[in-house]
């Protein structure tokens, strides 16, 4: 033992200083059930919320999977919307870079 143990146990001595009064635990579960508030009947729906959750995932997984692993009818129009022309891309470039046509002519006479 460590010498503060031993300084506290021949100062208090070893006797427990925590006392229940004679026949507490006779009747305890008795009182803590007759302590205990009444609980109301559950309903029908808190009884079947679980399973209202559980359907409701399920759904949400069907659609997502729908959406995801069917393609649309229109699939070729959209990739020919999102797609741009390359003249179109180099304007959209130029604007982003604002560069005029000047600055393009001279970076082509450059790289010869």
């Amino acid at each position: 033992m460590m010498n503060e143990e031993l300084y506290l146990k021949s100062r208090m001595g070893n006797e427990n200083p925590f006392r229940v009064p004679e026949g507490y635990f006779d009747n305890f579960a008795a009182e803590m059930m007759r302590n205990l508030p009444e609980q109301p009947q559950q309903s029908k729906f808190v009884r079947l919320r679980p399973f209202m959750y559980a359907a409701a995932c399920l759904v949400v997984a069907i659609l997502t999977a729908t959406i995801y692993f069917f393609p649309h009818d229109n699939e070729e129009q959209n990739i020919a919307a999102v797609t741009p022309t390359t003249d179109t891309y180099v304007e959209d470039v130029a604007d982003y870079v604002m560069a005029d046509n000047i600055d393009i002519y001279a970076c082509l006479a450059s790289e010869y």
